[in-house]
């Protein structure tokens, strides 16, 4: 394995707080991978133009779930800590409401209104509080692609009572990126292209709680690693790719 290389050691976090933020609209459609399924979706201009937004969900949850925006059911039966394609929604400000899958009868189990800008791409993320509550936790994703030879890493941290993640590269003693918490989001930062391992490891020791093995960064491709599990499960990962491809037939 080779040591992950980062431009800059200095990652800064954010909190995941909302749809405010505003990428530059991708003319290209993009392809993401993950748990061996491959799918595309349109433009960022051609979503704009149909005056939509492109929203995926990730259900950090040990149950499967739905999630409806509005009343229209936007993704059904996502399994637990699973990831869904991009799918287009209108950019109206509506609710989105977690359900138990196949159960959207009575209250929510969570909500969260949010206002998505046409031709803007986000991750709508399900985690369990540390109480055991249902949250929902909205991600602007700029999939901008990185330099040329250049790969883009992110984190996100939906592990309940894990209250703070360092991230190492294989072989290192030092992290790149440290002091993740819960409900937080780090930004994409670009790589050197490698085969390499990530140990995620609690603030401050040297074990690690989950290494993320044969991780093959390849130019041109943004990863999102996802930690999942926690309120005393043990601390799982999952790796989205996402990359902007040239036009393809039928991504609408």
């Amino acid at each position: 394995m080779t040591s992950l290389k980062l431009n800059s050691l200095s990652v800064a976090v954010a909190a995941i707080l909302g749809l405010a933020a505003c990428n530059k609209t991708t003319t290209e459609p993009s392809r993401s991978s993950s748990g061996g399924a491959t799918s595309t979706a349109p433009s960022g201009q051609d979503a704009k133009t149909a005056d939509k937004a492109l929203v995926r969900f990730i259900n950090a949850t040990p149950s499967p779930k739905d999630l409806y925006f509005g009343d229209v059911s936007a993704f059904s039966n996502v399994g637990p800590e699973a990831a869904s394609a991009y799918s287009e929604l209108p950019a109206t400000r509506q609710e989105f409401k977690l359900f138990i899958a196949g159960s959207d009868a009575g209250t929510p189990l969570a909500t969260n209104s949010e206002s998505p800008t046409a031709g803007q791409h986000y991750t709508v993320v399900a985690m369990n509080g540390v109480n055991g509550s249902a949250m929902l936790n909205p991600v602007s994703d700029d999939l901008a692609a990185p330099e040329a030879g250049k790969a883009k890493v992110r984190v996100i941290h939906a592990a309940p009572g894990v209250k703070k993640v360092d991230i190492y590269p294989a072989g290192s003693k030092k992290a790149i990126l440290d002091g993740v918490e819960f409900k937080d989001a780090t930004s994409y930062k670009e790589v050197d292209p490698q085969v390499t391992e990530i140990d995620v490891r609690a603030e401050g020791n040297k074990a690690s709680a989950v290494t993320v093995r044969n991780l093959n960064l390849a130019p041109g491709k943004l990863y999102t690693l996802v930690l999942m599990g926690g309120n005393g499960e043990p601390l799982t990962s999952k790796v989205i790719e996402d990359q902007l491809v040239q036009s393809v037939a039928s991504v609408r």
